[in-house]
């Protein structure tokens, strides 16, 4: 029925196959070779500035913390107009901050440029509360882009007529109607007028409306997704997808779940279909492989994406586009799951922690410090500033080998809350010493 499928599929904008094996937290950027390099904030003491100085394929590489009117004085939306990478230290680590001002990001490149490893939010605009792609095809990668608001289209991304974005390996969560209950219902994603381009291996969730939609004559490519809880009861409103576009629709190996009203809105094939009605709508067309079940989310509420043994999600991609770093057909959504077949034992590192993690982070009130011991030992938890001064000590003890939790209620050690922004959990062994950057947000 495809046998010609990887000449019909368009390929990826850049040429190759995204990376898929991310970590929702830190995770390290390779600056592009042969271009300068501008800290934020060790050379600028904001964002705007060094994007205003960087030349065409220069980075902008933005270290940890929380970057907004009052933490800093950053102005926004900040404004990507040439070929330029900026780069955060990753998702609840740079945090880029609009506090209801602006929206946060316009891309307006004729070429190139990209955005990744940052939480987006606080945006608020007319279109693209999170991120505006006026014209170019930039990157939009690896970013939670969380809690931004659109009164007209895009509460999440917006795209425009001149656009063709790669939208990859993002989790666009919880952005929202700015006017409500008004008629507008912005959605999550919009890919508006004539733009192309690819969207893949997101998570889109909870918006007030619908997950993603396309209008006049748009043609992008949307496969490997989830589409998980978008819509609202009151008004009703809410697919995964709405394709308004005249174009004929490539949504294939996406998964859908509990969206309010269905899976996809697509008035060209009768209306409202579930992934699976889509799917049998023409044997011929690229709608296909569709999913409606749980992707099993390990715990969305507490921003922890990652799919569970068994999720509908893991090798439910399409098998004639690239694998999964473990050699197995590709997941659905950002993270894949590793079927590796790792070691009973786990490689310890010099430390002597196996990983640590914290959920939720960002957090507003109390986060779950998790971690994993490869060996018994002395254990000491505390909380330190950015300069390394410990504020906290939540925990001193003997403890066995294996997975470990403490809490943290955001209070130094006299009991007062601490302030928004960047702070550390220091987990000390007899090895060594982890640390694990924590988002404080207010």
């Amino acid at each position: 029925m495809r046998a010609n499928l990887e000449a019909r599929v368009r390929p990826n904008p850049r040429g190759g196959a995204a990376a898929k094996a991310i970590a929702f937290g830190i995770f390290g950027l390779a600056a592009t070779a042969n271009a300068a390099t501008l800290d934020v904030p060790g050379q600028y003491g904001t964002i705007g500035a060094a994007l205003a100085a960087a030349a065409p394929g220069d980075v902008v590489r933005v270290a940890a913390g929380t970057y907004s009117p009052t933490a800093n004085g950053e102005s926004f939306p900040l404004l990507l107009n040439k070929d330029v990478a900026l780069e955060g230290a990753g998702i609840g680590a740079s945090i880029l901050d609009a506090e209801g001002t602006a929206g946060v990001i316009t891309c307006a490149t004729t070429t190139g440029g990209r955005v990744t490893g940052f939480t987006i939010t606080g945006g608020i605009a007319l279109r693209g509360g999170g991120v505006f792609v006026a014209s170019g095809d930039p990157e939009i990668d690896r970013n939670l882009i969380w809690a931004n608001g659109a009164e007209l289209r895009g509460a999440g991304i917006f795209a425009s007529s001149a656009a063709a974005p790669w939208i990859h390996h993002n989790v666009v969560w919880e952005n929202f109607d700015t006017v409500m209950p008004g008629a507008q219902d912005p959605h999550g994603i919009v890919l508006a007028g004539t733009t192309t381009g690819t969207v893949e291996h997101n998570i889109v969730g909870r918006t007030d409306g619908n997950g993603l939609l396309t209008d006049v004559n748009a043609l992008p490519s949307i496969r490997h997704n989830i589409f998980f809880e978008n819509g609202i009861t009151s008004p009703l409103r809410g697919r995964g997808i709405c394709w308004l576009s005249a174009q004929p629709p490539e949504v294939f190996h996406n998964l859908f779940f509990d969206n309010v009203i269905n899976a996809i809105l697509w008035p060209g094939a009768g209306g409202d279909l579930s992934g699976t009605e889509a799917n049998e709508v023409d044997a011929g067309d690229l709608v296909y492989g569709n999913l409606d079940d749980d992707p099993q989310l390990t715990d969305p509420d507490s921003g922890d994406f990652a799919l569970l043994p068994g999720s509908a999600a893991i090798d439910a991609g399409d098998p004639a586009l690239p694998l999964d770093p473990d050699g197995t057909i590709a997941d659905i959504g950002p993270y894949y799951y590793d079927q590796g077949g790792a070691s009973d034992a786990p490689a310890v590192g010099s430390s002597g922690v196996v990983s640590a993690s914290a959920a939720p982070n960002p957090f507003r009130r109390d986060t779950s410090i998790r971690f994993a011991l490869g060996r018994p030992g002395a254990v000491s938890i505390d909380i330190v500033d950015v300069s390394g001064r410990r504020v906290r000590s939540l925990s001193a003890e003997e403890l066995p080998a294996g997975a470990q939790s403490v809490s943290w209620d955001g209070r130094d050690d006299a009991g007062h809350s601490v302030s928004s922004g960047v702070w550390f959990a220091r987990v000390t062994t007899e090895q060594g010493t982890t640390t694990l950057p924590l988002v404080r947000l207010r």
